[in-house]
Order: structure tokens, then sequence, then C-alpha cells
């Protein structure tokens, strides 16, 4: 063989050697997008997550019997699942319960139930809120009551968080309040009649509705409440990507899209809008619980 053409052959061999190992590397470096070091990168590593979510609340937050999330708050979950490229194993999780697993590093991610205060924004990792709960009423289609107004002197089952709680009775002393330990605990009270209304944030709310026939969320807005999704300690960079995803969802209109299929029926909220208020904005609602 002329040694021209074994020169050409080997640049030939060459070149289509550097071809096969370019697109590996980039197609990895595209599928990451994130360096070797980041948590999202060790996330694409492994190829799976886990997430804790409430199991309780019906359409806004619950997973199925096939151990998928559902409700709204399945939906934000997807996406970030969806934006890492991995698969995701779900946990039931509520309130503290939720937040103390991410804090141990058990799982992953939490969106726990439970409101965005000055003290645990600055003792815990959260992102921006993803939902602005207020604290409303609860009561039959066919009842008068549309305010608290028309409550005085009434029984009503109230729950509350305890460190965002804001007691109806401030606004009326005459009404008869049922403290619920459980706000379940106010399905029983409604469908026993001993109550004529439940009060508690709508997230709530929106969860009794599906265990109650004709029962509807009415009244001015009592309290306003962030939630937040809880990122595991000293993972600043988790944070930033959680709250990416969370700023695409809404701008490119998904957020409302989950929504209307989730939530439009029963939330009752005017016309809806994604958050825009910070994790510090919403925390600062709630300063009184910082330590002395």
């Amino acid at each position: 063989m002329p040694k021209s053409t074994l020169t050409l052959c080997a640049c030939a061999l060459l070149a289509m050697s550097a071809a096969a190992c370019v697109p590996p590397e980039a197609e990895a470096e595209d599928l990451a997008g994130f360096g070797p070091d980041t948590t999202m990168a060790a996330l694409q590593s492994r190829g799976e997550m886990t997430i804790a979510l409430p199991d309780d609340l019906g359409p806004f937050s619950s997973i199925g019997e096939d151990g998928e999330a559902e409700g709204f708050v399945g939906e934000l979950a997807g996406e970030i699942v969806e934006a890492l490229g991995v698969e995701a194993t779900y946990v039931a999780a509520s309130g503290d319960e939720g937040l103390d697993l991410v804090d141990q590093e058990e799982v992953d991610l939490a969106f726990p139930t439970i409101g965005i205060t000055e003290r645990l924004a600055r003792e815990h990792n959260f992102s921006g809120p993803y939902w602005v709960a207020h604290k409303r009423l609860l009561v039959p289609s066919d009842s008068d009551i549309d305010e608290v107004e028309g409550l005085s002197g009434e029984p009503v089952c109230q729950y509350e968080e305890e460190t965002t709680a804001v007691d109806i009775r401030g606004l009326d002393e005459s009404i008869d309040v049922h403290e619920a330990a459980d706000f379940g605990d106010c399905i029983e009270q409604l469908e026993d009649e001993r109550v004529v209304a439940a009060s508690a944030p709508d997230i709530y709310l929106i969860a009794l509705t599906e265990s109650l026939d004709d029962y509807v969320i009415r009244g001015a807005q009592l309290s306003t409440i962030g939630y937040s999704v809880a990122v595991p300690p000293d993972s600043a960079d988790m944070t930033t990507f959680v709250n990416r995803v969370l700023t695409e969802t809404k701008s490119e209109g998904r957020w409302l899209e989950f929504y209307d299929k989730w939530l439009a029926s029963v939330a009752d909220i005017g016309v809806p809008s994604a958050p825009d208020l910070t994790l510090e904005e919403v925390a600062t609602l709630w300063p009184r619980d910082l330590e002395p």
C-alpha cells in the first residue's frame, strides 16, 4: 500500500477514534449539566432519589397504590425528578416527620406540611415557596355562612399548625371553638353536625373536601402561610436547582396547569397565580417563634 494511502488511513482511523470518543463525553455533559462535585451530579450518578411528601391531603398531595406521587405536590415533585433525569421513590411523611427525614438525609427532598417561619428558615434548608396557603372556612354548600362574622356563638372545628396559628376567637370571642389535634378530626365533627364549619389553612380544607360531600371553601383569608421544599443540610447547590425548576414551572405555565387539574374545582381562590414571594418574605410573616 502506498505511503500516502497509509497516512490517509491512519488519519481516518484517528479521526474515527476521536469521533467515537467525543460524543459520549459530550452527551454525558449535556445530560448532567452539573459539576462533578454537585449534589445533582451525585443523584444522577446514582440514578434515583427519594422524596418525602404528604399522603393524606387528597388532591393536594398523596401517594397512589402504585407508589407514584399524585396530586398538585406530586406534579411538582415530578418536575424536579424529570429535570434530573432519574427515577424516584416516594415515602409518606407530613409535618415535622418530613423535615426530620430530610435533615437526617434519609431522603433527598421533602415537601413537609409545615408553614415557613423565621426560625425554620434560619435553621433548615428550604426552597422558595411552591404554595402560599390561607386559613379559611369549610362549610356545607347550602350554608348561609360566608365569613367568620356568621359564626357568632356557633361551634367550629379548628385545626392549626402550632407555629402559624391564628385563632378565629381573636375575631369573635363568642365562637365555640373545638380544637382538633388532627385535621381529620374535623371530618367526624362535621359529619355528626357537632360543628357548623371547620377552619384551617386551605391545604387541609382541600383534603377535607375529598372526604365530605357537598362542602365548599369560603371566606376571607385569615392568615398567609408559605410552604416550601426542604433540602438536606449543606446542599445549597440543590436548593438553587430546586428553585430554578420551580421558577421554570411557574413561568412556563405548568404550575397553573397543575392547579387547574387538581385544585381548581375545590380551592376557590379566585384568580389563581403561582407564588411570587421569596422564602425570606414568607418567613418574615411569622417571626414570633424565634428563640429569645
